[in-house]
């Protein structure tokens, strides 16, 4: 009786200890899924997150980048019901056909229940959407839910504040910075303003009055502040558009000093070294993977790049030949009056190409632009080439890649898949998922892009 107690005994510990043998191998297999591959852009399932990755991450992986990275949000392996992940994927409601080779984008619409233009765009490294209006700063979370976290839906001014309480005046740019603060380019009140993640608001340089000074917080003067980014070391840059300069602004105090150009001496097109440098009209601001400014410039209707280490600036695509439009090589493109730009993670620089109604791409050396999408002015979902926008007011890259665009006249949010790479801060967050995958040893199926 012993033994047969003993017996069983023996086979159940062996038949408990072989089943969940088995579950933890097929988990084990199945942990990161190869599951949708592009020709230059994939999609993994690690432990239930979801990435856009490509061959500049692979690499990053491999060097060892972002070994203490953490995502604040694991993304979501499917967006059924009315997720605004879906509805970025295909706003019809349908499945996105994976782009080809090369850019070969595809244009969507998504219309959101906010009041008036959308001025400024931003992601942040958890994949909510930040929007602005001339009067508002509404988040949009990955499931779709819209939020107003701070100024009024109709109701300008310059008031600091919590939330609904607080007022802006045409905010032009918005960045996040490393601690999750937001820092707002609030244009017409000419100041810069700082967004906490509960919504208050206070400002950071400037006080409402428009002119030219460096100097800490209150005392320092913006003319109609364009644009916005944070360096590495998290100082802040700002596209002076009204005073013709590139300004830096530290961020515990909001010490402001010129970086580059001269707000005293007027507009002008002059490359060189600080101060001695010349713009006219700078607008939209975005960061390289190198940590220089690459400034879209209205009036000169080109685009500059600026070191943050000296301030020196030079041209990297259309000298100063006339507007209109050509793609081309850098010297010989024309843009007219390039309103906002945006740098992937291979440092191709997006440009919203206001008066062409074209969304352009400089490509990374800065040898060549080509149209990724627009034409002719109007509202047009689809392919790339025969789709249409209407005065391209502002960009942003999401973490998957893809470059989400303010439509000026038609106050909605259009977004373009176009095999495109995350910028820099949010494709960092993306190289978990590839640690993950080679720490498997099946990573076989997560061997996206390699």
């Amino acid at each position: 009786m012993n033994t047969r107690i003993y017996m069983c005994s023996i086979i159940f510990i062996c038949m408990y200890v072989y089943i969940h043998i088995y579950m933890y191998m097929y988990m084990y297999m199945y942990m990161c899924t190869y599951t949708y591959t592009c020709t230059h852009t994939c999609i993994c399932m690690c432990i239930g997150m979801t990435g856009s990755t490509n061959k500049a991450s692979v690499e990053a992986e491999q060097a060892g980048v972002g070994t203490n990275i953490t995502m604040t949000q694991p993304g979501r392996a499917t967006t059924g019901g009315n997720s605004r992940q879906a509805m970025v994927a295909d706003s019809r409601g349908a499945k996105s056909e994976c782009p080809s080779a090369g850019l070969n984008a595809h244009v969507t619409s998504l219309d959101l229940l906010i009041v008036g233009f959308v001025t400024c765009l931003a992601v942040t490294t958890n994949g909510t959407w930040l929007v602005c209006t001339a009067t508002a700063l509404y988040t949009v979370s990955p499931n779709g839910l819209l939020t107003l976290l701070a100024g009024h839906t109709s109701e300008a001014g310059f008031k600091d504040g919590q939330g609904s309480a607080a007022r802006f005046d045409s905010p032009a740019a918005i960045v996040v910075d490393g601690a999750g603060t937001m820092l707002v380019a609030d244009s017409v009140n000419h100041t810069l303003r700082k967004v906490t993640r509960t919504g208050a608001v206070s400002t950071l340089a400037g006080n409402g009055q428009k002119g030219y000074a460096d100097g800490v917080g209150n005392a320092a003067r913006f003319s109609f502040p364009k644009g916005i980014v944070v360096g590495v070391d998290g100082t802040i840059y700002v596209t002076d558009h009204g005073n013709n300069c590139v300004r830096q602004v530290r961020p515990d105090d909001g010490a402001v000093s010129t970086l580059a150009g001269d707000g005293k001496a007027g507009a002008g097109f002059a490359d060189g070294l600080g101060l001695s440098a010349r713009f006219d009209g700078p607008a939209g601001l975005a960061l390289d993977t190198d940590d220089h400014l690459i400034v879209a410039e209205i009036n000169n209707s080109c685009i500059r790049r600026v070191t943050t280490a000296e301030g020196r600036v030079t041209t990297v695509a259309v000298s100063v030949i006339g507007e209109g439009f050509a793609d081309g090589k850098s010297a010989t493109a024309t843009f007219h009056a390039p309103m906002a730009i945006a740098v992937d993670g291979n440092n191709n620089i997006l440009v919203a190409d206001f008066f062409n109604n074209r969304i352009q791409m400089v490509a990374g050396a800065g040898a060549h632009v080509t149209t990724v999408a627009g034409g002719a002015s109007g509202k047009v979902d689809g392919p790339g080439a025969s789709a249409r926008f209407d005065q391209p007011w502002a960009v942003a890259l999401d973490e998957h890649g893809r470059l989400l665009v303010a439509d000026n006249n038609h106050s909605c949010v259009r977004v373009i898949e176009a095999s495109l790479a995350p910028p820099g801060q949010l494709l960092a967050a993306k190289v978990l998922l590839l640690q993950v995958c080679a720490r498997s040893p099946h990573k076989q199926y997560c061997a996206c892009c390699g």
